[in-house]
């Protein structure tokens, strides 16, 4: 069954396709709020409360095939209302590197992966909510700018203003730190836009 048909019997009140929808969408709803709050608690009632929000505004969605942006949507803005509420944290074992050599790294190279993760997750945690939101959907939910846009209910231009002013605060947050930063890279996920720090 598609997901298409899923969203539309659950928007006819079935019960059952939206058990399914949520059990397909709760570990990444679970992970994408974990990584702007930083609050595991909070980020399980962000997600139900994302999840009720759905089941009672399902007819508001007018395309079917539109659900995880539209679910996403609901996330992150729940998030942001609940983040500005309580103090936030990223956790440090979150927040890796991607980079996957496939051999076993050292102890050496273990340590430095950690302290390197610290010093990015104290830099993300030092963004602003809106910036922060951002850098998980783009870095860690790896959407492209227009899906983010879409997502957070604002133009690919201000997209791109969070991403670029988030890059230089974690780039000035990051400078006493050498040799740590995001892999530069201009994909396709963003039609070219430069997105290293």
């Amino acid at each position: 069954m598609t997901e298409e048909v899923l969203v539309r019997q659950m928007k006819e009140g079935d019960k059952a396709s939206f058990d399914l929808l949520y059990e397909k969408y709760r570990n990444t709803a679970l992970r994408t709020a974990y990584l702007i709050t930083g609050d595991r608690s909070l980020s399980e009632d962000i997600v139900q409360d994302t999840f009720v929000k759905i089941y009672l505004h399902c007819g508001e969605l007018k395309n079917d095939s539109g659900f995880k942006a539209w679910m996403m949507q609901i996330l992150v803005r729940t998030a942001y209302r609940s983040g500005k509420k309580a103090s936030r944290e990223v956790p440090d074992e979150e927040i890796v590197q991607k980079a996957d050599t496939g051999r076993i790294p050292s102890s050496l190279e273990q340590v430095l992966a950690r302290e390197e993760a610290g010093a990015i997750a104290e830099a993300v945690r030092a963004l602003p909510m809106k910036q922060r939101s951002v850098v998980v959907l783009y870095y860690y939910q790896e959407y492209r700018i227009s899906e983010i846009a879409q997502i957070m209910g604002c133009f690919e231009g201000t997209v791109k203003s969070r991403l670029h002013t988030a890059k230089k605060q974690l780039r000035r947050l990051l400078a006493d730190e050498s040799g740590i930063g995001f892999v530069r890279d201009s994909d396709e996920r963003n039609g070219g836009y430069e997105t290293g720090i």
